[in-house]
Formats: structure tokens, C-alpha cells, sequence
């Protein structure tokens, strides 16, 4: 899995409960259990943002890019981690609803 999303660990730092980020989300707490166990197909942007604002993170803190072990990564996956290092260098600085639909979902 080239990217990997670090939400049990932030969650659990914050001491947050998946049922009570669940809650808070809107979402259902096996939503929020395959986006920690890697299973999620894909995490939309505005749930991306919903859940910074909850952890007092941001994006870059819960996507880390692992990289494969031959080194090389797609087209696809140097996207995920352009957009990554964007937010990360301020010059993405809201994700909101404008800016999320089906072609600007980030895949894991």
C-alpha cells in the first residue's frame, strides 16, 4: 500500500473513541474502522477535511506515503502525494466541498 493513513494513531493521541469520531463525523463506525484498517477504497476530500478539523491535524499528518519496495510508484500514486505535499506546504490550505467530487477523490 503506497500511502498509508495514520488515523489510529492520531485518533488515539486525541484520545478520541471511534464511536465518538464516528459521531462527530456523521459516519458509520465501519467507515471509520475501514479507513484505520486500510480497507477503504477511497476517502473523500471533504471527510479528509472534516477529519483535520476534528484531530487538529492536517492532511499530511494522516496520509504518509510508504514507499513500494522496488522504489517506483504510478502515475496515480505521485498525484496522491503532489496533492499531500501541496496541503502540506500551505499551498492547498482548504479542502472544501467545491473542490470534492468523484475525480477528486484521493484513492488508498
Amino acid at each position: 500500500m503506497p500511502v498509508e493513513v495514520r488515523l489510529k494513531e492520531i485518533r488515539n493521541e486525541r484520545r478520541i473513541s471511534q464511536n465518538e469520531l464516528a459521531r462527530r463525523l456523521e459516519m458509520s463506525l465501519a467507515n471509520i474502522q475501514k479507513i484505520e484498517y486500510g480497507k477503504a477504497k477511497s476517502i473523500p476530500l471533504e471527510t479528509l477535511d472534516k477529519l483535520c478539523q476534528i484531530l487538529e491535524c492536517e492532511v499530511g499528518d494522516l496520509l504518509v506515503r510508504v514507499p513500494d519496495k522496488d522504489g517506483g510508484s504510478s502515475e496515480k500514486e505521485q498525484k496522491v502525494v503532489q496533492v499531500a505535499d501541496e496541503v502540506k506546504e500551505g499551498k492547498i490550505s482548504k479542502l472544501n466541498s467545491k473542490s470534492t467530487n468523484a475525480s477528486a477523490m484521493i484513492a488508498v
